[in-house]
């Protein structure tokens, strides 16, 4: 693995920094539809390949389409989905409204999360229950009460999936196939408040995301009712691809169940990602580059400095010990320190 390092007069050129001694794992691409999650140290689904946050951060209450809280997706090392909630809106923008948190319950025994949340103005309440089994993710919507009349035919349970994750690649709506598009380029509908609204790619009961790369791969299945999957870019900039179910009127206990299963790659290890500074370095100060790795890889016990000319040759000019720094979140670290290296 490289990246390279530039520098401007009075700083050190240096080229490129490969990290050669670390343990980079390749993906063989085999399939794993049965990952097996289970509620981490930190409170979160964990597979290896896969990450499931059950509203490990709350909405901050200055954008309601912030892409930062509810239901998340850290799949193969890049977070493709979040926002997994009950909202009032097909695909949410900036100042339409959002619950409020009351509180979270983590059952590690069982592995079940339970979320509690509200729409005070509707007097609202609702529970999202979150259990792994069967080698995927239960999500249900559950109510004490029946749905307020105000909010019938409003209120769905949403979840956003990252644009880029998926430009160009396929979706199956039960046995419709469709192409997720590059740019925004679904109808529009107006609905009786006036407000122009995204009209559904397809609906049906099962999805499946991206079912041509197993590094991608999603199933969505709706076990009570139907999926609608939305284009929020019709409405937004920063509009995601949305996955939405209809809360039914008149029903309480478990109103929604949907069973999420991502594919993982067996033994998948991400690769590792190396920090310094982009600026560049006085010859005299010290050098210290910050390599993160894969709670699951290994770093060795050295690492190299390379040199490139303008003809492409290269020329080791350093070779120094990998120290290790630590655990921080989801990643540990090593540092590798090159100050020896005075040269521009």
């Amino acid at each position: 693995m490289n990246t390279c390092l530039r520098s401007t007069k009075a700083y050190v050129a240096l080229g490129v920094l490969i990290l050669a001694s670390l343990l980079l794992v390749q993906c063989d691409k085999k399939e794993n539809d049965n990952a097996n999650l289970f509620i981490n140290d930190s409170l979160y689904f964990e597979a290896q390949g896969m990450n499931i946050l059950v509203f490990g951060n709350y909405y901050n209450g200055l954008f309601s389409d912030e892409k930062m809280s509810g239901i998340q997706i850290i799949h193969h090392g890049i977070r493709t989905a979040t926002n997994g909630d009950v909202r009032l809106n097909p695909t949410p923008e900036q100042w339409d409204p959002f619950p409020q948190f009351i509180k979270r319950k983590v059952f590690k025994a069982t592995n079940t999360i339970e979320a509690y949340l509200a729409y005070p103005k509707y007097g609202f309440n609702y529970m999202i229950k979150t259990e792994s089994r069967d080698g995927g993710l239960y999500i249900s919507v559950n109510l004490q009460k029946p749905l307020p009349t105000e909010l019938e035919g409003i209120a769905g349970f949403n979840f956003e999936f990252l644009p880029s994750a998926y430009f160009g690649k396929t979706f199956l709506m039960d046995d419709n196939s469709g192409l997720f598009p590059l740019y925004p380029s679904s109808s529009m509908e107006t609905t009786k408040a006036g407000i122009a609204e995204p009209k559904p790619i397809a609906k049906g009961a099962t999805l499946v995301l991206a079912p041509e790369d197993p590094l991608k791969r999603i199933t969505i299945k709706n076990n009570s009712g139907d999926l609608s999957l939305y284009d929020g870019r019709n409405k937004a900039q920063n509009g995601w691809y949305v996955v939405r179910s209809m809360i039914p009127a008149n029903k309480t206990g478990k109103v929604i169940e949907w069973f999420v299963k991502a594919n993982t790659i067996p033994d998948w290890i991400r690769e590792p990602v190396i920090t310094y500074s982009q600026l560049g370095y006085h010859p005299n100060q010290q050098k210290v580059a910050v390599i993160e790795l894969d709670k699951h890889d290994k770093a060795l016990s050295k690492a190299s400095l390379i040199k490139i000319d303008a003809n492409g040759n290269t020329t080791e000019i350093f070779s120094g010990k990998l120290n290790p720094w630590g655990t921080y979140l989801r990643y540990n670290y090593v540092t590798f320190d090159f100050s020896a290296i005075k040269e521009p």
